[in-house]
Parts: structure tokens; sequence; C-alpha cells
């Protein structure tokens, strides 16, 4: 892989070389500006200017988490390329045409010639590449000066790159990057499947949303300029092993923490904000009650802060509580305190839930209604955040996953496109042993039962028939959330 990166960038500025030595001069508009220092001034600042005019939003506040190495690596190869681009396009097929046909001629044609070049690796993104290609192009024409193209075009490109590395799902207009499932190291390594892009305009149904938030707790970087939002009528899980952010996620979004850097909104105030509160039903990591208040009291206290709230009867009846009506709430069980905490989080007739680990110690049966509750609360417009790490519930009722890792959301999509991403199939059979077999992600064990997560389903069992090792119950499933989850989320030791 190095190797063919130098010797790529070899042949870059051996192109730029020869396009410094032999390109046609281009008569500047302005005379003034063919020095060296003012022309390179006049590239630079116009590169800044496009990036934020395009991306039209700061750089992001992940910056400061990327490795030096490997910014200072891909902000290189980025001018390595931007130079190569101009020397093609600018000194040679602008320069050119330029004598022949006029200026404002080569101009058009050879940005045309530009953005077609890019159609194939960005699709309809390349259409940037005329705004960006012609800029460039009067750059070249104002100054006569090929550095000053270079340097407009690799400001640009490095701005771009640097804002991708600090937040992953931001799509590249020039550098040909594109929106991929940001997968963790998993072994052996597994092809990217893009993710369809989502609209980056807002939306009227916005309940919550967090925009670059960053949050540190000492040396820990809980958030790292995360984008979130929570839409009416949607029930989205929000999942990640431990210590991924998601706690401090829901608790920014409800006002509990602020965050270091980023911008929070909870029906479009401040989440600190009792106006907002009010609309809002939640259910946390740790729940607990008052000591000599029962259960009925408990459900009183908490309605008499909402107005047109349900009966306390309605309330109890919703969770089936009435029965424990007068135990003292401090007493309850671990299921039984869940299902009071969710009975509150509902008494208020709130239009957005945030459930942390809702069915927790329930039983079978309350857990199933909790769930039909959850989904026919969506059903009539409200919104659900909900954390678990029963994935079997999530895939069960979840209209949209969220992923994240390391603070960092790393895919935001269906259930089905999260099994995409994880790009595994589920086998399981018994056998004496597990064969040596190419393509298997993981296994488990189990005395004589195997099971197995591989990339190629089909390739795998055609190797272990003709591995000759007798097995029998041979099972071939496609994965579930959780598989996609733990293959997604799982780091081998190095």
């Amino acid at each position: 892989m190095m190797v063919h990166t130098a010797a790529r960038l070899t042949v870059w500025l051996g192109i730029v070389v020869a396009a410094l030595l032999t390109a046609p001069s281009v008569r500047p508009a302005d005379s003034t500006l063919r020095p060296f220092g003012e022309a390179l001034t006049v590239g630079c600042l116009t590169g800044l200017g496009l990036f934020f005019a395009l991306a039209r939003r700061r750089l992001p506040d992940g910056i400061r988490a990327i490795p030096r190495r490997k910014l200072v690596a891909r902000s290189f190869v980025l001018l390595a390329r931007s130079a190569h681009e101009e020397a093609v396009w600018r000194a040679f097929a602008l320069g050119l045409l330029a004598g022949p046909f006029g200026r404002l001629t080569a101009l058009v044609v050879s940005t045309a010639l530009f953005a077609g070049a890019h159609v194939r690796r960005q699709g309809r993104f390349a259409a940037v590449q005329v705004v960006t290609g012609a800029v460039f192009g009067l750059v070249y024409l104002l100054t006569g000066r090929l550095h000053a193209a270079i340097a407009a075009h690799g400001v640009y490109n490095v701005l771009i790159g640097t804002a991708t590395l600090a937040r992953p799902e931001l799509s590249v207009s020039d550098t040909g990057s594109e929106r991929t499932c940001p997968v963790a190291s998993v072994a052996p390594p597994r092809r990217r499947v893009p993710i369809p892009r989502r609209s980056s305009k807002p939306f009227v149904t916005s309940i919550a949303s967090l925009e670059g938030v960053v949050r540190s707790f000492g040396a820990v970087q809980a958030l790292d300029g995360i984008d979130l939002e929570l839409r009416r009528g949607e029930i989205l899980a929000l999942l990640g092993p431990n210590g991924a952010g998601k706690s401090t996620a829901v608790s920014i979004m409800l006002g509990l923490r602020r965050p270091d850097a980023g911008k929070a909104l909870l029906f479009g105030l401040d989440p600190r904000d009792p106006a907002a509160r009010l609309r809002v039903g939640a259910v946390l990591q740790d729940v607990s009650f008052p000591p000599g208040l029962r259960v009925r009291e408990t459900v009183g206290l908490v309605r008499a802060h909402f107005p047109n709230a349900p009966s306390t009867e309605e309330v109890l009846d919703r969770l089936a509580l009435a029965s424990l009506a007068d135990r003292d709430a401090a007493g309850l069980s671990g299921g039984q305190r869940r299902r009071l905490a969710v009975a509150l989080a509902l008494a208020g007739n709130p239009e957005a839930l945030f459930l942390d680990e809702p069915t927790a110690g329930m039983d079978a049966s309350a857990r199933r209604s909790l769930l039909r509750d959850i989904v026919d609360f969506a059903a009539q417009g409200g919104a659900v955040l909900l954390t678990t790490q029963q994935l079997a519930e999530a895939e069960e009722i979840a209209t949209r996953v969220v992923l994240l890792s390391g603070g960092r959301v790393t895919l935001d999509g269906t259930v089905g496109e999260m099994r995409a991403c994880g790009g595994v199939t589920r086998v399981a059979f018994r056998a004496s042993a597990l064969p040596a077999l190419d393509g298997i992600v993981s296994a488990d064990s189990y005395d004589d039962r195997h099971v197995v997560y591989v990339e190629d389903a089909d390739a795998f069992v055609a190797g272990l028939v003709r591995s000759e090792i007798s097995f029998r119950e041979l099972e071939v499933a496609p994965s579930s959330l959780e598989d996609a989850f733990v293959a997604l989320t799982t780091v081998e030791p190095e």
C-alpha cells in the first residue's frame, strides 16, 4: 500500500514539475498580482473562502482528537493531488485552449472536463466540481500563476480532508471520499457498505437534536463532535458498547449535563428550559424512589407537575400497577420499580420518551406489554429514544438505529442497514471439532456445537463439506441485529 502511494505521489509531482517548466503561459487579468507572494495569498484566501462557502459550517470540534501524524500525512497527499489536478486541468487544458479559443471558452471547456472526470467516482455530487473548477480556473487566469491555483485547490482539499477525519460521517465533494459504515477493527477486515445519504435540511419534525456536541470527563472524551436527531413518530434505538457515550448523549439532550462544545436543542429550546422538559417523559439508568411514599402517592406527586395529566388510576392501570398501589415504592422489586418509572414517565402525557433500559428486570408479560405501549405511543406521533442492551427488543420495535462507538456516530440507519453493515451470516452445526476454514469472522464452541459468523456462507459450507469432518444439524441464517452489533463493535487485540 505504501509503495503504491509513493508511486502515485511521484507521478503527480512529476506532472507538476513538467507543467511548471513547459505549460503555456496565460496572460493574467490583473498584472499587479503576478508577483509570487501576492498570487500565493490570493490562492490561499480563495481556497479558504470556497471551503466555508460550500461546507456552510465551521470545522468540527473533533479535529483536536485526530492523530497529528495521520493529519499531516493526509494533508500532504491532498496537497500533492491538488497540485497534480491543477497541472492537468489548468496549466495544460486551460492553458492550451486559451490561445486558439480565448480565455472564456477555455475556462468553460476545461471546467466541464474537470467536472466530468469526477462523475465516475462521485456520481451526482460531481456537480460541485463545476463550481470549484471554475473558481480555480479564475484564480489561474487572474494571476497567471499555476502555484496560485494549486494553493486555492490545496487549501480547499486539506480543509475538506481535515473535516472528514474529524467527522467521518461527513461527505466530501472533492477528495473523492464517500459516506460508508465506519466499522470498528474486526478481523478479518470486511467490505464497507455504503449507507444512503440523508438530507442535511432541517426537519420540521425534529424533537431533540445534538449538533457537533463534545463532552469530556477529565481525560476521557465521552462524546466527540456527534450529531444526533430524534424525530416525531420514530423509535430511535441508540446502541453502543459500554462507555460509548449513550447515557451522556441522553443526559445532554435532557439538559442534565452541559456539552463542552456544540449545541443541544429540545423542542427548539435549550434542554434546561422547563418549558421544553414539560413535554418529555424519561426513565434514566438508575431508578429509585423516596422511602415512605406509596406507589399511589408517588404517581400523584408526579401528576401534580403536569397540566391535563391522566388520573392516578389510569396511570397505574397502564403498566398493571393497580395491585401495587398501596405498597411502599422504595420496597418494590427491580422489575416493579422499572414499571413504576415508565408509568411516571407517561404520567404527564409527554410528546417524547427517553427510555434507558426500560425493560430491565421485567418479566416476559410486562416486557411485551411495555413494548406494545412504546409502539402505540410512536404511532400516535410521539418520539421515543431507547437505549437497551436487549438488542432483540431494538430489532423488534426500532424504526431507526444509531450506533455509537468511541463517542462518535458510526452508523445511522434502519435495522436492515445495520445488519448489512455487519456483513456476516450465522452458521451453526455439530461436529467433533471446528475445522480451520477461511472466512470465519468469529466463532463460539460449546462442546460439539459450533456457531460461526462468516462473510460468505456458501463458501464456508462448501469448505466444511470438503474438510471431510463429520457434521450434523447444519443451520444457516442471516445475521441478527445482535450479530451485527458484535461484529461492528468488537475490537480484536493487537
